[in-house]
């Protein structure tokens, strides 16, 4: 799987947002990991404390222990457990009350756990507090923090996924944010925000990634290519997305088409292999080494996970000449 230092993608800007119940992962952990039935029942202690005492002081301590004893796999599915349990204790509006005023206090706090705990409150005052919550949501997008930022994409996605028609158009809004740090975190909530029972939604998410396509900075490329379209968009919507990918070829801009190369650097690029294969054809004989350089990885990716299927296209390649380079790259780094 493609991955380069910088690029943002992780369980849990996937997970949070995709619209799976929150306990799969704490559930997961569980029966994983059999130590950490006690610590689910004393997250589930900390979390009604917290509400009959109306501070979260002691579930922030709790959570940075567990971020700091466990490893960061089981830590994420505890505390997604835990801001699970919490959001269900949400029902009074005198609970309400006490966990707006902890979501706006713990969003400037130091630990980060408080700053996670914010991000997964969020959302659930975007009616009542639309303007506080979009500031808040997109100063957390721009967190030091990179697990905090992850968080950050998604309460974005959750804020879209409650309705996407009427909130479709802040996802643009903030995708057109100056500051870098909050398109990156856009992008990844893309890909939380996908989802294969509506497809009615994949038009409006790639024209959102679209004006991305070009962009130069280096974080929003590693976040765009190889996570939103590739492990994103292509997963769930397929077609549309190759047909986007095709589209976007005839574009001469090379960050344009070094992006649509590493669209098939993931796993999911074997399913589509006829005609990603044409698609990486055509960026195989790009003169410019960014270009092909990240169709060769592509390949390379393709002819490991499919080599029966496609070292023999490769062969065939190979008495081009300007695919050669490319081809032979990509060939050599597979059998390493």
């Amino acid at each position: 799987m493609y991955s380069e230092p910088g690029a943002e993608q992780g369980p849990v800007a996937v997970s949070e947002g995709a619209g799976k119940h929150l306990d799969e992962a704490a559930r997961a952990v569980a029966s994983a990991h059999p130590s950490a039935g006690p610590i689910l029942q004393l997250l589930q202690t900390r979390v009604d404390r917290a509400l009959e005492c109306d501070t979260p002081d002691l579930l922030i301590g709790t959570l940075a222990a567990v971020a700091a004893q466990r490893p960061a796999m089981e830590s994420a599915g505890l505390k997604t457990h835990a801001f699970r349990e919490l959001r269900q204790g949400l029902g009074s509006a005198s609970a309400r009350r006490k966990a707006w005023t902890w979501t706006r206090i713990c969003a400037s706090r130091p630990e980060a756990e408080a700053r996670e705990l914010a991000c997964a409150l969020l959302d659930t005052f975007w009616r009542d507090h639309r303007k506080e919550v979009e500031r808040i949501a997109l100063n957390l997008a721009r967190d030091e923090d990179r697990e905090v930022r992850l968080y950050a994409a998604s309460t974005i996605a959750r804020i879209i996924r409650s309705s996407f028609r009427a909130n479709v158009r802040y996802l643009r809004a903030w995708s057109r944010h100056a500051d870098p740090s909050v398109r990156r975190q856009v992008i990844i909530a893309t890909v939380a925000v996908a989802d294969e029972e509506h497809p009615e939604w994949a038009r409006l998410l790639l024209d959102m990634l679209e004006p991305h396509l070009s962009d130069r900075d280096p974080y929003i490329r590693r976040n765009l290519g190889p996570f939103a379209l590739g492990q994103g968009m292509l997963r769930v919507y397929p077609q549309e997305t190759l047909d986007r990918l095709e589209k976007w070829l005839q574009s001469d801009n090379e960050i344009v088409r070094w992006n649509v190369a590493m669209a098939f650097t993931a796993p999911i690029g074997a399913l589509a292999l006829e005609r990603g294969l044409e698609i990486l054809r055509l960026l195989a004989a790009d003169p410019r080494r960014f270009v092909w350089g990240a169709a060769a990885l592509a390949i390379k990716n393709l002819a490991t996970l499919r080599p029966r299927r496609v070292r023999p296209v490769l062969r065939q390649w190979m008495k081009d000449p300007a695919l050669r380079v490319a081809v032979s790259t990509a060939l050599n780094a597979s059998v390493r």
